[in-house]
């Protein structure tokens, strides 16, 4: 029997599809996401796993041959099908823990900047590009920091003519947030909540009285903003209040962590508002769906708006590197 087709299905079917220009990889410490990444900067596929750079043991004798088993596993099909495609990685994959150390910018930096200090390593899947990250140095009255996968993100994120000062909030295990006036990057701060949160929630004495919940309880979530931001100094005493609040029977099981979450994002938010956040700047926040909302909820208590970004920017900032670097092409360029 003849299939038969409408037109503009018959053409959708027999349209070749665009040809990817690069492969990007947001490699971190637990996790490794692949961006099979078009001429325009678009994702034509996307993998997410937990091959991250723990996957790989300290002790191991063959340092680059394990990450190119790792790479292969994410990607090898993509390079079978497509070629040799330019290969751009940020995050951990180039810290001292990675595959190759891609070192450090100082600030004040421009994010342009990037794309010409790439550190590249031969693995057996071909050249591997790694962006650098970005470090604070310390003074008389602050401690060093450091940034290392969150430049490309705010460079995928930031529009390309921003010039106005904003601060972006990038929320995670360790949730950076970072003062930009345009896309010139001039001041930064670490948070531990995210992972001060999985420690208590899992491993701490308040997890045995607390029940795992896929619903978000914004009642509780908000009484922990208030407890948390109400005197972020007292926080770990106040933390506790999570333990007497349910044996008193106020606080339910079910609503324990997310009554936790309030407190350090409460206490978190309050904090940075005084020290690392423009005042007068908007905020673009940008994580996981339900991090960026309650980053978002928190926010709007001081009379903060948000402005939420793509989660994805990590693949548009890839790109925009790739293109500063000359590994693909400019629309320039490909217009000539």
């Amino acid at each position: 029997m003849v299939e038969h087709l409408p037109i503009v299905a018959l053409m959708a079917k027999l349209a070749l599809p665009e040809a990817p220009q690069m492969i990007g990889l947001d490699w971190g410490t637990s996790s490794l996401r692949a961006f099979l990444i078009g001429n325009d900067g678009g994702v034509l596929a996307e993998r997410n796993g937990s091959d991250g750079i723990m996957a790989v043991g300290p002790d191991t004798g063959d340092l680059k041959g394990d990450f190119s088993r790792l790479a292969h596993a994410a990607i090898g099909d993509w390079l079978r099908d497509h070629g040799h495609l330019p290969l751009l990685a940020c995050g951990m994959i180039g810290s001292t823990q990675g595959v190759a150390e891609a070192g450090y910018l100082d600030l004040p930096t421009e994010l342009s900047a990037l794309g010409r200090h790439l550190t590249s390593v031969e693995l057996s899947i071909g050249e591997l590009h790694i962006v650098p990250g970005l470090q604070k140095t310390s003074t008389e009255t602050t401690a060093p920091d450091v940034i290392r996968g969150e430049e490309t993100q705010l460079l995928g994120l930031l529009d390309a003519e921003q010039a106005d000062a904003t601060t972006v909030i990038l929320p995670g295990t360790h949730t950076k947030w970072v003062k930009c006036q345009g896309h010139r990057v001039t001041d930064f701060s670490t948070s531990m909540s995210g992972e001060m949160f999985g420690l208590l929630s899992t491993s701490s004495i308040l997890s045995r009285l607390a029940e795992p919940a896929d619903d978000f309880h914004p009642d509780a979530f908000d009484w922990g903003l208030s407890v948390g931001a109400d005197d972020p100094a007292a926080l770990t005493a106040s933390i506790f209040s999570a333990r007497t609040w349910a044996l008193d029977g106020r606080l339910h099981a079910e609503k324990i962590n997310d009554y936790i979450s309030g407190m350090l994002i409460g206490a978190e938010v309050a904090a940075q508002l005084t020290t690392t956040a423009d005042s007068a700047a908007p905020f673009i926040v940008c994580g996981t769906a339900d991090l960026t909302m309650r980053y978002s909820r928190a926010l709007r208590r001081h009379g903060r708006q948000t402005t939420e970004a793509d989660p994805r920017a990590a693949a548009a900032g890839l790109f925009r590197i790739a293109e500063q670097s000359g590994l693909v092409p400019t629309k320039e360029n490909i217009n000539d």
